[in-house]
C-alpha cells in the first residue's frame, strides 16, 4: 500500500512537473518574439552584390530585344506585331508572375525559387531556337521565358528589403542601377552575338548568361531568426506602462479617442525629436485602422524566417522615413511591430504561401480612389514605356537611315541616363518642396514631351539628345512609384496595392507592344507609335497632378477641422 501511495504521489509530481514545463513554456512563447534583424552589412553586400547582377542580366536581356528583333523577324517572315508579341509576354508574365512569386518565396524561400526561375527561364530561351513557327516562340520565349525571369526578379528586390534597413536607400540604389546598366551593355553584346555567330547560337549565349542568375541565387541565404522579449499585448497596458516606450496602441475594447491619445504618447516617447506632423500621420492612420485585420500573437521561429510576413521587406524606399519607422525606439522594436502574420483557425502546409498571395491580390485596396488613380496611370505609363527600347534601334536604321553599328548605341544611351538618375531620384526627393511624386511628375511630363518630338529628330545627335532625356527623366517614375504607393496607401495595405500595380503594369505590357507593331505596320513609320507613347506619359503625369490636388485638399480639409477642434476647446 505504501508503495502504491509513494508511486502515485510520484506520478503525480511528474505529472505537475509536466505542466509547469508546458506553462512556462507557453509563457515563454507568449512573452518572446522571433525576428530577423538586417545585418546593413557584411554578408549583405554579397547578396546586395548577387541582386544587382540579378537585375544587370535579366532586365538587360529584356531591354536589349529591340536590338534583335528584326533577325527574329526575318527568320519567321512575319509582321512587327508578331515580333513584338515575343517580347510583350516575356515582360507581362515577367510583372502579373510578381504575387505568385512573392508567395513561393515566402513559403520555400527566396534561394530555391530563384534557382528554379534561372533554370526555366534559361531553358525555355534555349529551346526556343528550335521553334518551328513565331507561335511556338510566343510559347518558349514570351511565356515560359517570362515566368522564369519573374521567379528570379522578385528574389532580388525582396532579399534588399531583407538584409538592408538603415542602408536600404543605397542598397535599393545600387541593385536598380543594375537594369541601367544592363541596358548599356547587353545591347551592343546581344547585336554583337547575332552578328558574329547567327540567332541560334546567340540566343543560346543570352540563354547561358542568363543560367549564371543560378550563382547568384544560391548566394541568397536566408537570415537567422533572434529571440527578442515581446512587445505588451494590449490588454496588459495599464496605466502604469502607458508610457512605456515599447507599448503599443490598443486595437480592441478601446474608444477611438484612448487609442488616438496613446498612439500620440507613443510616438513621443519612443522618439522626442520626431515631427509634429509624422506623428500626426502616424495617429492618422492608427485611427484609421482600428481593428487590425493581422495577428498580434507572438511570432513563432518558422513565421520569423519567412520574408514577406514583414511588411516593409518590398518597399524600396528609405524605411527611415516612414512614420512606423520612426515611432519605435530602435530597428528590433520596429521590425517586431511590422512583422504580421495573419491568423488562421486551421493551419496548412500551404499557409504561407496563401497569406502573401491574398495580399497581394486583394482588390478591396481599389476601395480608396486615390489607388485607382495609382493604378490607371500606371497603365498609361506603361502604354508608352516600352516603345523607346523597342523601336528606337529601328527608328534610326530604318527611318533616318543610321548605320547599325552606331543606332544600337542608342540603347547604351539611355542606360547610362537611366542608371545616374536611380542614384540620383532619393536625393533629389530629400531637398525641401521636392516630394516623390512631384518628381515623378515632373519625369513624365518631360519623358512625354521628349517623346512628342521624335519626329523631329532628325540626326543621330538629336536621338542621342532624346534618349539622354527620356533615360533619364522617365527613371524618376520607375524608381519612386513603389514610394508612391506608399504614401498613397500606408505600409500595412503596400504589399497590396504593389502587387495590384503590378498585375495592371503585367497586363498593360501583354497588350501594347503587339498593338504599337501593328499600327506600325499599317502605316509604315514608328511616328505614330512615338507620339502615342508621348501623350501616354502625359496623360499618366495629369493623373498623378490629381493625385496631388487630392492630397492637397485632404491636408487642407484635416487643418480646418483641427483648428475648428481648437477655437472650441479654447471657448470651453
Amino acid at each position: 500500500m505504501v508503495d502504491k501511495a509513494e508511486k502515485k504521489l510520484q506520478d503525480e509530481a511528474i505529472e505537475s512537473t509536466s505542466e509547469k514545463r508546458k506553462l512556462r513554456k507557453l509563457e515563454d512563447d507568449e512573452e518572446y518574439d522571433y525576428i530577423t534583424t538586417p545585418p546593413d552589412g557584411g554578408y549583405g553586400w554579397v547578396v546586395l552584390i548577387a541582386c544587382f547582377m540579378i537585375n544587370l542580366i535579366v532586365d538587360g536581356f529584356l531591354y536589349a530585344f529591340g536590338a534583335f528583333s528584326k533577325d527574329l523577324k526575318r527568320v519567321y517572315n512575319c509582321q512587327e506585331w508578331a515580333t513584338s508579341l515575343i517580347i510583350s509576354l516575356a515582360c507581362g508574365f515577367y510583372l502579373l508572375s510578381a504575387p505568385v512569386a512573392s508567395a513561393l518565396c515566402n513559403r520555400w524561400g527566396c534561394r530555391p525559387i530563384g534557382i528554379i526561375g534561372s533554370i526555366i527561364a534559361s531553358l525555355a530561351v534555349a529551346l526556343s531556337i528550335f521553334s518551328p513557327n513565331i507561335y511556338i516562340m510566343w510559347l518558349l520565349f514570351g511565356c515560359i521565358g517570362g515566368i522564369g525571369m519573374g521567379l528570379i526578379y522578385l528574389p532580388s528586390i525582396i532579399m534588399v528589403g531583407y538584409y538592408f534597413e538603415d542602408k536600404r536607400a543605397i542598397a535599393t540604389g545600387i541593385v536598380t542601377a543594375g537594369t541601367g546598366i544592363g541596358s548599356i551593355t547587353f545591347g551592343p553584346l546581344s547585336r554583337v552575338l547575332f552578328n558574329s555567330f547567327g540567332w541560334k547560337y546567340a540566343l543560346v549565349t543570352l540563354a547561358a548568361i542568363l543560367l549564371l542568375c543560378v550563382i547568384c541565387a544560391a548566394l541568397m541565404v536566408p537570415l537567422k531568426p533572434i529571440k527578442k522579449r515581446r512587445i505588451l499585448q494590449p490588454t496588459e497596458i495599464n496605466d502604469d506602462n502607458v508610457f512605456a516606450p515599447t507599448t503599443t496602441s490598443p486595437l480592441l475594447d478601446q474608444t477611438t479617442d484612448s487609442k488616438v491619445a496613446i498612439a500620440q504618447t507613443s510616438v513621443h516617447q519612443s522618439n522626442p525629436n520626431i515631427h509634429e506632423e509624422v506623428a500626426e500621420e502616424l495617429i492618422r492612420k492608427r485611427k484609421g485602422s482600428i481593428i487590425s485585420t493581422k495577428s498580434r500573437q507572438s511570432i513563432k521561429l518558422d513565421d520569423a524566417a519567412r520574408p514577406l510576413y514583414k511588411e516593409d521587406v518590398l518597399y524600396q524606399g528609405d524605411p527611415r522615413d516612414l512614420p512606423e519607422y520612426q515611432s519605435q525606439p530602435d530597428i528590433p522594436t520596429y521590425i517586431q511591430e511590422t512583422t504580421k502574420v495573419p491568423e488562421a483557425k486551421d493551419k496548412s502546409p500551404m499557409k504561407a504561401f496563401w497569406d502573401v498571395f491574398l495580399s497581394m491580390t486583394n482588390i478591396n485596396v481599389l476601395n480608396d480612389k486615390k489607388m485607382i488613380i495609382i493604378c490607371l496611370a500606371n497603365v498609361c505609363s506603361m502604354i508608352g514605356y516600352y516603345a523607346p527600347y523597342l523601336y528606337i534601334v529601328k527608328f534610326a536604321e530604318l527611318e533616318r537611315s543610321i548605320p547599325e553599328k552606331l543606332a544600337v548605341y542608342l540603347l547604351s544611351v539611355i542606360g547610362f541616363a537611366n542608371t545616374f538618375t536611380r542614384f540620383a531620384s532619393g536625393w533629389i526627393t530629400k531637398i525641401p518642396h521636392m516630394s516623390p511624386l512631384l518628381v515623378n511628375n515632373i519625369g513624365l511630363t518631360v519623358a512625354g514631351i521628349a517623346t512628342l518630338l521624335i519626329p523631329f529628330c532628325h540626326t543621330y545627335i538629336h536621338l542621342i539628345i532624346y534618349c539622354i532625356i527620356w533615360g533619364g527623366f522617365i527613371a524618376f517614375h520607375v524608381s519612386l512609384s513603389p514610394v508612391i504607393v506608399c504614401e498613397i496607401v500606408g505600409l500595412e495595405r503596400y504589399s497590396s496595392a504593389l502587387g495590384l500595380t503590378l498585375m495592371f503594369r503585367g497586363i498593360t505590357s501583354l497588350s501594347t507592344p503587339p498593338v504599337m507593331g501593328a499600327i506600325q505596320d499599317m502605316t509604315a513609320s514608328f511616328n505614330i507609335p512615338f507620339m502615342i507613347s508621348g501623350i501616354s506619359f502625359l496623360a499618366s503625369a495629369l493623373m498623378h497632378f490629381c493625385l496631388m490636388w487630392i492630397q492637397y485638399q485632404e491636408k487642407k480639409s484635416k487643418k480646418n477641422i483641427e483648428s475648428v477642434k481648437s477655437q472650441k476647446a479654447l471657448e470651453v
